[in-house]
């Protein structure tokens, strides 16, 4: 007995009331579904439905198997309609915009992973520090740090990254390296200002318990990679993502400073539109980057 066309010819049978509507509904003859029956009441031990000439009605046992296997069978086709939907997203054009910073540093190096279980996937990059209107631009996914301000959209919280602030070897020999906070008021000060708005990122620190900000700076940039760039280059002292600044820090093209000082946490999280009807294609790579984020990499 093929039990699962078994159950699925005794749903029939009760939803339609009747052999010879199943049979039209199955494709089968109406022989095969009356046999399909028999073989399953004969493997459960028990009458599932009382027959007459002219009516179908359900027997007690009927009626609380046909509720558990319509449960069974509901979960059964909607896993079918998961993985028919993964196999959908295997292919076609993937659009995710994120901070040029974290594009370099973080996505771009292990993307080639991403690339590899879904090489049909067409994936466009917009870098940008630039907000952009996900909806009217077409863009299926933002990788954002902060928090969310836009209620229609949906965070999924990727990792807590934290500020580290860095300079290089090269202007920490020639200018010294600064004990505390107040020590920056002799150094050169690489900011940070928003490409939305033009306000600038004061570098953050903790004194006595309480934030204290430093809003000053001699060099600005609204890009984050250009950012970081100046900061490697010797252009002052600045503060990042740890995430971001990992590599640097373990090829000693940066140097962290006033760690004891620097303990400022801020979210990362795979931003998308709050659709039911999610694109696919953002699932998959959703669940690859919370994994690959996941798997120790980008500890903190």
């Amino acid at each position: 007995m093929d039990h699962l066309k078994a159950i699925r010819t005794f749903q029939r049978i009760v939803e339609t009331r009747s052999f010879t509507k199943a049979a039209t509904h199955l494709g089968m003859p109406r022989s095969s579904v009356s046999k399909a029956l028999q073989e399953l009441e004969e493997h459960l031990g028990t009458k599932l439905l009382q027959r007459t000439t002219r009516t179908i009605a359900l027997t007690t046992e009927g009626s609380e198997y046909y509720r558990k296997v319509t449960q069974f069978v509901a979960r059964l086709d909607e896993a079918e309609a998961e993985l028919r939907d993964m196999g959908a997203a295997s292919r076609g054009r993937l659009r995710i915009d994120l901070h040029s910073s974290l594009a370099q540093l973080l996505l771009i190096p292990v993307l080639k992973e991403f690339r590899a279980r879904h090489p049909h996937i067409q994936v466009a990059l917009g870098v940008s520090d630039r907000p952009v209107n996900l909806i009217e631009e077409g863009v299926d996914c933002v990788i954002r740090a902060g928090q969310l301000a836009d209620s229609s959209l949906v965070a999924k919280r990727l990792f807590t990254d934290k500020l580290v602030t860095c300079a290089s070897p090269e202007y920490l020999m020639q200018h010294g390296t600064p004990s505390t906070p107040a020590d920056l008021e002799h150094h050169q000060i690489v900011g940070y200002f928003s490409a939305s708005n033009g306000e600038v990122w004061p570098l953050r620190f903790r004194k006595r318990g309480a934030e204290h900000l430093i809003s000053r700076f001699d060099v600005a940039t609204n890009d984050s990679a250009s950012h970081i760039n100046m900061i490697m280059n010797g252009t002052g002292i600045g503060q990042t993502f740890a995430s971001v600044a990992a590599r640097l820090f373990e090829s000693g093209v940066l140097v962290p400073i006033l760690e004891k000082h620097t303990c400022a946490t801020i979210p990362i999280s795979v931003i998308y539109p709050s659709n039911k009807q999610l694109n696919a294609r953002v699932r998959v790579f959703v669940d690859w980057i919370v994994e690959r984020l996941a798997d120790g990499a980008f500890n903190l």
